[in-house]
């Protein structure tokens, strides 16, 4: 199994960097191979809504999202971490859902509406990392990760959040509780 976590966070070391690392620690622990992407060193350019290239059934710009693909085709288990923006995703995670568009193409039908092409293969898993300020909401987040999920394939099995008042970098190194639940959603997500 492969378990990849992808880091929307700017702040390496941050609690959102920690808690993926925990996560991953704990798939590793079930024998997964690991891999984290820091999604703030990658050039990705926004969707330009431009459609898919025909000849490769992909994204028609080239550019570090490519990363992104590969390693989205290629794992078992995803680890979406991402901090709370204005009650989404932030911009790092938010521009690789949207320039996932053309993942999932939409097909032209000869009789009857469009339809989407399944993505090849079983479904991933995925579990989602959010940190929050304390009294922040995570409902909004959810509605934005559970549709990027379904558009990849992929089923939320678990949540990790994390909601605090702390202001130090990587405040959650302090909450033993919070480690340790991270660590047992990516034992979990690996041994199912």
């Amino acid at each position: 199994m492969k378990a990849v976590g992808l880091v929307g966070s700017p702040v390496r070391g941050g609690s959102v960097d920690l808690l993926v690392g925990r996560v991953l620690a704990g798939a590793a622990s079930c024998g997964a191979v690991t891999e984290t992407l820091y999604l703030n060193d990658l050039v990705i350019r926004p969707c330009q809504s431009c459609g898919i290239d025909n000849r490769s059934r992909a994204c028609r710009m080239e550019d570090d999202m490519r990363i992104v693909e590969r390693l989205l085709r290629d794992s078992d288990l995803l680890v979406l971490g991402t901090p709370v923006y204005f009650d989404t995703v932030s911009a790092q995670m938010k521009v690789v859902i949207d320039r996932s568009n053309c993942i999932t193409p939409l097909l032209s039908q000869p009789e009857g509406p469009p339809a989407f092409l399944a993505p090849n293969g079983p479904r991933k898993r995925a579990i989602l990392v959010a940190v929050a300020g304390a009294g922040q909401q995570f409902r909004t987040l959810r509605v934005t990760v559970k549709g990027f999920l379904a558009w990849i394939g992929a089923d939320l099995v678990d949540e990790v959040l994390y909601a605090h008042d702390a202001c130090a970098v990587g405040a959650v190194r302090d909450d033993e509780a919070v480690l340790a639940a991270a660590f047992a959603a990516g034992a979990r997500a690996t041994s199912r």
